[in-house]
């Protein structure tokens, strides 16, 4: 089973993930552009989304990327979400662009004193 992230409603946080083939190893990511988007449930609009330039890929060649994920973006309804990481990957067209299994994702209430 995929691990679930698990995120504070409001909470500031960098968000590491690393993308790997089906055997295992890592993919090189260096070039390519990059978009998460996370949602309610399929079907609905985007509850927030992270575009290429906001992605730190000083270890894109190893496959691992991270983005930071603002107290607007964690600021959702708690529950549960579902993320996708979608990779363009570099070349002529047409263009090859491949989406990561789906994340699992769970905003909690934040707690305050």
């Amino acid at each position: 089973m995929a691990k679930v992230i698990i995120l504070k409603q409001g909470e500031a946080k960098r968000l590491t993930l690393t993308v790997t083939d089906e055997n295992g190893g890592a993919v090189d990511l260096t070039g390519c552009t990059l978009l998460l988007a996370v949602k309610g449930h399929k079907g609905e609009d985007y509850a927030f989304a992270k575009e290429h330039e906001t992605f730190d890929l000083s270890r894109a060649s190893a496959g691992v990327v991270s983005v930071f994920l603002g107290s607007g973006d964690t600021g959702q309804v708690p529950g549960p979400y579902v993320g996708e990481l979608r990779v363009t990957f570099p070349g002529p067209a047409p263009v090859t662009v491949e989406k990561s299994g789906d994340l699992a994702l769970v905003i909690e209430r934040s707690v305050t004193d």
